[in-house]
């Protein structure tokens, strides 16, 4: 009985302590993005590729560089308002020759992919997002790029068109 006690009184002890650098944080548990800690990208760093009839790479200075468009919302993954700092999506899309009829395909560093046609991302104004209150959004908390939509429009509900740690954005294809 003593042994079964200090065991288990040591196991619970190792619960309390900092993860090893490089191993998941318990804490992450607390979150829907789950990860570890990673380094934010260099600012020449490519963080997004869109294809569409070419292709075009995005880097993180880029895209910081081209973000003018702000909202604040109540995060509907955390439940708390943020303010995020992004680059409408309509402007991605258009100056990479997307139509709104044609269909598209969001795809994150974890292959999580959404398929819809490019009117329903910008009919709910979707951002995409390269700050969160100011700071860069760490990928264990869905950055460094990530979509987002304001509240007052109707994918502002449909999570799964939230795609965090966004890495490509792709004309769909038929297989």
């Amino acid at each position: 009985m003593v042994i079964a006690v200090t065991a288990i009184a040591v196991t619970l002890a190792g619960c309390t302590s900092s993860p090893a650098e490089g191993e998941p944080d318990p804490a992450a548990a607390d979150t829907p993005y789950g990860g570890f800690p990673v380094d934010p990208p260099a600012p020449d760093e490519v963080v997004l590729t869109v294809t569409s009839v070419g292709s075009r790479d995005y880097t993180m200075q880029e895209l910081e560089d081209r973000a003018t468009t702000t909202i604040a919302i109540t995060e509907p993954f955390v439940n708390r308002q943020e303010s995020f700092l992004g680059v409408p999506l309509a402007e991605l899309f258009s100056e990479n020759g997307l139509e709104p009829d044609q269909q598209i395909a969001t795809i994150a560093l974890n292959d999580y992919r959404y398929t819809d046609s490019v009117k329903a991302f910008t009919a709910s104004n979707g951002l995409l997002a390269v700050s969160r209150d100011g700071a860069p959004i760490p990928m264990d908390q869905g950055g460094p790029i990530r979509i987002v939509f304001p509240e007052d429009t109707p994918y502002f509900s449909f999570l799964d068109a939230w795609n965090w740690s966004l890495r490509s954005i792709e004309l769909a294809t038929d297989n």
